[in-house]
């Protein structure tokens, strides 16, 4: 491959390289940063959820402790009556529950009940005979000895008409059957108002749930889906069987937004805090970045072509201009000035590697007749089949040009006379048995030429000294006839 070529060809090729690898590593950065990025959300999920776990779970730390000391204060046979004969007794358990009740703001009620589930005081006195709606009052059948409870009740459920969660104890016989105990009633209003104290971006959700799936409390508000089953986050079978905190990436099924949720379950507590942020949106600071490195690529990219396309014009626009200085315009092959050149370098080359160097010398006979009777239009083409045979005649390493006018000529690196004398040989014949040129009526038209042929000489000082010899033969080959080659 010519050395021009192949320098830019591996110019361009560098060029090529250096693109694709920077797309590349811009495209890996870019996708270990949406890595990156997704995992700094999952940290700050679950330490969010984490943090608002602990917080949730104060309250009910809380009311569990009113639950144990009401619990102390309380005997199973003496005070748990329903109905209770003495009315002074009714009202002192009313006021300890109220005194206990009122020590944490967010309880709506305390309650005590027997062993029929059977509320026998109230801090708010509103519920006496009530029967609770908890699970373990369809069976009264509970965990012997003490045990806490806490379930979701919806507003037909509840006593106070209200979704509400009650956190309840129990005391069972060592056979499992219910004694009575003291639960404590937080509206669910309170959970809401407390996420709705956190602020949280439009498509972000927080959400308090308990270990059934079922949602007590969202932010953004969504009250036709409280109290409604969730389905938990996969890889997680059930909500009952998560502990800790952990994060997830999963499809919201009351909005379908896909969100990393962090959850984090309450410390002694069947409740979830879950918290999620919305994907897209954690992801629209880098979807930013990354459209500006590709727009940023794509115009370096464009620029690059764009250089390269001004360079290849610029190369084709000079080699164009050097075909035109050095190439016959009628034939389209080598001029007078592109064969000096040629022929004085070979000779240099000749002289320097005692090499042979061989010139021929064409010129076609009676042209002017062809011009006068044919018209110049039929001569341009008989010059053009002269080049054509010329160029086809000779080998790859000789050069053939046009001279001027009817005249041509061809420098025969390394090759002696006899060699240029056998291939001036079989120019002159394959232009005499030529029949391409053809008149408009069909009738071909047929010429010949007139071949001089000169060697290089021990005593030769110059190209044009070659050229000259070979010059003087052919007009020698006019001399005798024509349509011959002489030396």
């Amino acid at each position: 491959m010519p050395a021009q070529p192949l320098l830019l060809l591996t110019l361009y090729g560098s060029v090529f390289l250096f693109l694709a690898a920077l797309g590349s590593w811009l495209a890996l950065d870019l996708l270990k940063e949406q890595d990156r990025t997704l995992a700094d959300a999952a940290r700050l999920v679950v330490q969010k959820s984490q943090f608002m776990s602990r917080a949730f779970g104060d309250t009910f730390l809380a009311t569990d402790y009113v639950l144990r000391d009401v619990m102390g204060r309380v005997s199973l046979t003496g005070d748990l009556l329903y109905p209770d004969p003495d009315p002074a007794h009714v009202k002192r358990m009313d006021a300890l529950l109220k005194e206990k009740a009122t020590s944490i703001p967010v309880l709506t009620d305390i309650v005590l009940f027997d062993g029929q589930c059977i509320f026998t005081a109230s801090a708010t006195a509103k519920f006496h005979g009530r029967k609770s709606a908890q699970r373990f009052c369809t069976s009264l059948q509970v965990s012997p000895g003490r045990s806490l409870h806490i379930q979701y009740l919806a507003a037909e459920q509840s006593a106070s008409k209200r979704p509400v969660v009650v956190m309840a104890h129990t005391v069972g016989s060592a056979e499992g059957r219910l004694l009575g105990g003291a639960m404590a009633i937080v509206d669910l209003g309170y959970a809401q108002d407390w996420l709705g104290a956190f602020e949280t971006d439009p498509l972000d959700v927080q959400a308090i749930i308990d270990t059934e799936g079922i949602l007590l409390a969202r932010n953004p508000p969504m009250p036709e889906a409280i109290g409604r089953r969730l389905t938990p986050p996969a890889p997680l079978a059930a909500y009952k069987d998560f502990t800790g905190a952990d994060h997830f990436v999963a499809r919201s099924p009351l909005d379908g937004r896909e969100r990393i949720i962090g959850l984090s379950r309450l410390e002694r507590f069947p409740l979830i805090v879950s918290i999620g942020f919305d994907r897209g949106s954690v992801l629209d600071g880098w979807e930013r970045r990354a459209w500006q490195f590709a727009k940023g690529f794509v115009v370096l990219l464009l620029l690059s072509l764009l250089v390269l396309w001004a360079h290849l014009t610029t190369l084709r626009q000079r080699e164009a201009m050097k075909k035109l200085a050095t190439t016959d315009a009628l034939t389209d092959i080598a001029n007078r000035r592109r064969l000096m050149d040629v022929g004085d370098s070979e000779f240099a080359r000749a002289r320097r590697y005692d090499k042979t160097l061989s010139v021929l010398m064409v010129d076609i006979d009676r042209f002017k007749r062809i011009n006068d009777g044919w018209g110049h239009a039929m001569g341009d083409r008989v010059i053009q089949e002269v080049a054509r045979l010329l160029v086809s005649t000779i080998r790859a390493q000789d050069t053939g040009g046009r001279l001027g006018g009817e005249e041509f000529a061809a420098v025969l690196p390394e090759t002696n006379l006899a060699g240029a004398l056998a291939m001036a040989e079989r120019l002159r014949s394959a232009v005499q048995q030529s029949r391409a040129v053809a008149a408009e009526n069909g009738t071909p038209l047929e010429f010949t030429v007139s071949i001089g042929v000169a060697a290089l000489s021990p005593d030769t000082d110059a190209f044009e000294a070659v050229l000259r010899q070979a010059d003087q033969a052919m007009y020698r080959a006019k001399a005798s006839g024509r349509n011959q080659v002489q030396s």
